[in-house]
């Protein structure tokens, strides 16, 4: 009986996400999840949930930052100053889900604005009115980049058991609605824009691998070595 309610809860509050291959966040590492009797499984829960959103809300500050010197580097001013704004949005507390919303958009639209841009630049140099490529930022912003993908990895793998929960004491955890909205937000979505991420870091790795421009090993590594 426990175990249906435990299972009835956490769907109701939307924190099991759909199975995303190679993407799929394991949401127990931050002790959401299980069904331990241990009395202070409440307050580790609570405290996995609040991990589980630093670490997103760290991952995406430094995708930000990425995004926006690889678009400062490709003379995208108006894209960096966008990157910069959706940055600013993850400042203070525990951001709602509208804020989380309106950064995976922006984060999204910078990402096929970035790779576009790529693609008109093959061989580096594009037409006579582009700005020249700045080495580098461009290199600074792979940087940033790897490692916010890096950290973003770290949702679905890394952090360890912090603790788990059973129906009571999850009912007894006092959990803010906003903070169990965004949590819920974060396991539906983060999958999705982890491989999304991916795919922008790569095509940066790429375009800076054909045009001379040095690629920092943290984007190498946040990439599985591949490149």
């Amino acid at each position: 009986m426990k175990r249906v309610l435990l299972i009835s809860l956490l769907a109701s509050a939307g924190l099991f996400a759909s199975g995303v291959s190679n993407a799929q966040l394991n949401l127990k590492q931050f002790g959401i999840g299980g069904g331990d009797t241990s009395a202070d499984a409440g307050a580790a829960s609570s405290g996995g949930i609040s991990q589980l959103l630093q670490t997103y809300v760290g991952a995406n500050q430094q995708v930000l930052s990425g995004q926006s010197s690889l678009a400062s580097a490709m003379g995208l001013s108006s894209a960096a100053g966008q990157a910069q704004q959706a940055a600013g949005l993850l400042s203070g507390g525990t951001p709602s889900v509208s804020q989380l919303t309106q950064v995976g958009s922006t984060q999204q639209s910078l990402s096929q604005t970035l790779t576009q841009a790529f693609a008109s630049r093959v061989g580096g140099t594009g037409n006579a009115t582009q700005t020249p490529v700045n080495k580098q930022a461009f290199t600074d912003g792979l940087a940033s980049l790897g490692k916010g993908v890096s950290q973003y990895s770290t949702l679905q793998s890394g952090l360890g058991s912090i603790g788990q929960m059973n129906p009571a004491s999850l009912l007894q955890a006092g959990m803010n609605p906003q903070t169990a909205q965004s949590a819920s937000y974060i396991a539906q979505s983060a999958p999705g824009q982890l491989q999304s991420l991916m795919s922008t870091l790569s095509s940066a790795v790429q375009f800076a691998t054909s045009n001379g421009i040095s690629v920092p090993s943290i984007a190498k590594s946040a990439l599985g070595g591949g490149q």
